[in-house]
């Protein structure tokens, strides 16, 4: 049985914090039953996060263990 989830739903969810399809199907029961949208899921999960914008001012950590 189909939990009937649109992809509006898992927009939604995304842009209120979900970051992964395990968020996904915690806050939407999406892909908790057969699983066979899972792989659809897991494309909208990517799409959005990759058009979320880059942080321009993240600090990049340089790991220097050789001054140990």
């Amino acid at each position: 049985m189909c939990n009937m989830v649109t992809e509006k739903e898992i927009t939604n969810a995304l842009k209120n914090g979900a970051r992964s399809t395990p968020d996904i199907q915690k806050i939407t029961c999406a892909g908790t039953t057969c699983g066979r949208c899972l792989v659809i899921i897991d494309a909208l999960v990517v799409d959005f996060l990759e058009s979320l914008p880059v942080d321009q001012q993240q600090k990049i950590i340089f790991d220097d263990s050789s001054n140990l």
